[in-house]
């Protein structure tokens, strides 16, 4: 098992004298510890971290911003002024992208030249694919379109990448949450086991009267499988769900009818395991109704959930 970071000790020196250490790491092994803690992206803050902007005719602007690919860090300190290419006879897409080469050691930015069409299209990013390795990954932070026989880009014409997490997103961290499915699990065995003693040592109408007591107390929340899910994007997002989800992450969601309103404070417990659908730990209340999200459309799935906290936000329901 390779492990660290640890102190390295000399245990010799190479033929140009130079000392060789027992505990050396390499920068993959160091990039492979930070991709374990964050994602792909741009920093979040603030919010001009490598934004593409007009500077003047056919050249763009990129401001100074932070990066991190596949666990290796860029920061660019300057504003980067890039060439667009000249208009064509037919309109074009051109992107703006950075790139990992760990060939040359580098993550810098580019741009990929589109093709001139009728329809066109921005040209795709360059990754690795799974498990096969490669020495190129890129983000793209910026698609511009190049209107044919113009002499000048305009703002208008530079489409935003930096949100789009499948192009390039926004650097997180990687745990967002805990998976407790297990434990829940054991914990309602034991609830169910007690419940029995309980109903085996009273009589009939005590054990009665307790049972009903906590069937009362419990609440049960199930979505059916034909539920609507709606994709919300940075547009129809509202301020609290970005705070909760700067990168939309977790971007679909379901409304479900339950018995509060919008200042109770809900916690549900899955009843069945979902952390493998992409379900996200934070929920929202409303009018008689709670709103989950997700990172999929869930349709055709029935979750089922137990309300295990429902309290008033200033007080306790």
């Amino acid at each position: 098992m390779r492990s660290g970071f640890f102190n390295s000790d000399i245990i010799g020196y190479n033929d140009n004298e130079m000392p060789i250490f027992d505990r050396a790491e390499d920068a993959e092994f160091f990039a492979k510890f930070f991709k374990s803690f964050f994602t792909n992206g741009v920093y979040p803050n603030p919010s001009t971290n490598l934004q593409v902007v007009i500077q003047e005719g056919m050249n763009v602007k990129v401001l100074p911003g932070l990066c991190l690919i596949e666990g290796y860090f860029g920061w660019e300190d300057t504003e980067r002024v890039l060439a667009i290419q000249a208009s064509e006879n037919l309109d074009r897409i051109d992107r703006v992208v950075l790139r990992l080469n760990l060939a040359d050691r580098v993550i810098d930015l580019y741009v990929k030249k589109g093709v001139a069409a009728t329809n066109p299209v921005a040209p795709d990013i360059t990754r690795p694919l799974p498990d096969q390795g490669g020495d190129i990954f890129e983000l793209g932070v910026a698609d511009i379109f190049v209107a044919k026989n113009s002499i000048s880009i305009t703002q208008q014409r530079i489409t935003d990448l930096r949100l789009n997490k499948n192009l390039c997103g926004i650097v997180t961290q990687t745990v967002t949450g805990v998976d407790t499915t297990t434990l829940f699990t054991q914990l309602q065995s034991q609830i169910t086991e007690n419940m029995s003693l309980i109903q085996s040592a009273l009589d009939e109408t005590l054990a009665g009267d307790i049972l009903s007591k906590l069937t009362k107390d419990m609440n049960t929340l199930v979505v059916p499988s034909n539920a609507v899910w709606t994709q919300l994007t940075t547009s129809t997002a509202s301020t609290e769900e970005l705070e909760n989800d700067p990168s939309l992450i977790n971007s679909w969601y379901t409304d479900v009818l339950f018995a509060c309103d919008g200042t109770d404070y809900i916690e549900l417990q899955p009843n069945v395991p979902t952390g493998e659908l992409g379900l996200a730990f934070y929920n929202r209340s409303m009018a008689n109704a709670i709103r989950l999200y997700a990172g999929a459309n869930l349709t055709g799935n029935e979750l089922k959930f137990m309300v295990v906290s429902k309290r008033k936000r200033n007080g306790v329901a």
